[in-house]
């Protein structure tokens, strides 16, 4: 297990789960640092950072934000009403699981669970299952889809 703990914030990896996938572990381990740079870049306020390692044309299902996000400029108010919310909650804390990665050539992707935990004031916490898909652009993985959806809890039931 990782953990980087930075002015309260913990952003935690959590590393050594075996899963029968064929994999390439060199590309396995680049896709984890990105994923890994985005959650640190969310963390530090640093929307710039998390663009870093997508895509200009890259699309997101964010499992707080009902459309999905396409584009520079819905991008760029997704970060600022994200940045909010994040702001006027408590201390984060960030569980990532070992990520499965497939690839084929220069496009891979990646699932994983994220767990979220914010302190007070305005605590909340859920679980996240994450799909990204990745393109290999002039040498460098890029997020070129980004989907999120909350885990569910079981079935609902069903009213006589």
């Amino acid at each position: 297990m990782i953990k980087v703990v930075k002015t309260g914030i913990a952003l935690v990896m959590v590393m050594g789960c075996s899963l029968a996938v064929a994999q390439d572990a060199d590309v396995k381990r680049e896709i984890s640092a990105i994923i890994a740079g985005v959650y640190g870049s969310f963390q530090e306020h640093e929307p710039e950072g998390i663009d870093r390692y997508m895509d200009p044309d890259v699309t997101v299902w964010d499992v707080f934000t009902p459309q999905l996000i396409q584009g520079k400029a819905e991008r760029d108010r997704f970060h600022a009403a994200d940045q909010q919310q994040m702001q006027a909650r408590g201390p984060l804390t960030l569980v990532i699981s070992e990520p499965i990665v497939s690839n084929w050539d220069d496009t891979a992707i990646a699932r994983y669970y994220l767990d979220y935990k914010y302190g007070p004031p305005n605590a909340a916490q859920g679980r996240v299952r994450i799909t990204d898909v990745f393109r290999r652009i002039n040498q460098q993985w890029k997020i070129v889809h980004h989907h999120e959806g909350a885990v569910p809890t079981g079935i609902p039931p069903i009213a006589d």
